[in-house]
């Protein structure tokens, strides 16, 4: 789907699923010679406050799933949605924001 490099770490977004309460999607990362994969969520009520609804989902979720491998580095966790970023992330709506409305 859409791949992005970041700190020396490449990331890809492999799919996407409905949920009862949003969105699970799962991303790949390479650093290296090594890939792991891993699962956000993303909410309705999260994707209403970031965007008000207005912005793909899949948008919200690559800006969000980009600030949390800046943030975690190697140790980003295997799964972890969008409404924990936003507690452990400095600023992160603004930063989201910013990179959701910034090209792919």
């Amino acid at each position: 789907m859409t791949e992005h490099d970041l700190d020396h770490s490449a990331f890809q977004l492999d799919g996407e699923h409905e949920t009862a309460t949003g969105w699970l999607y799962t991303f790949s990362v390479e650093r290296g010679n090594e890939r792991k994969h891993h699962e956000l969520t993303l909410s309705w009520v999260d994707h209403e406050h970031l965007v008000n609804g207005a912005i793909a989902p899949e948008r919200v979720a690559f800006a969000a799933f980009g600030l949390a491998v800046e943030h975690f580095g190697a140790s980003l966790p295997e799964r972890f949605d969008v409404s924990s970023l936003r507690r452990h992330i400095e600023s992160f709506d603004e930063r989201s924001r910013s990179r959701i409305n910034a090209p792919l």
